[in-house]
């Protein structure tokens, strides 16, 4: 019998700069451009930093396409 593992990974609703360009498939300056600065996605200023939605990010590429 033949076993399979499937490796799931979550991604947090809120996610910080780094984590949200790994999201989206590209780096950080390129998140911050076409996604930040042009309006896609907001960020929150939270005690933690700047955090991105993953639904927004998630909404932003879907719309892109």
């Amino acid at each position: 019998m033949e076993q399979t593992t499937q490796t799931v990974t979550e991604w947090p609703r809120w996610l910080n700069l780094k984590d949200s360009a790994k999201y989206a498939g590209c780096s950080s300056n390129t998140f911050k451009r076409h996604f930040v600065k042009a309006g896609r996605v907001r960020g929150h200023v939270t005690g933690y930093g700047v955090l991105y939605d993953r639904d927004e990010i998630s909404k932003a590429i879907e719309e892109w396409y």
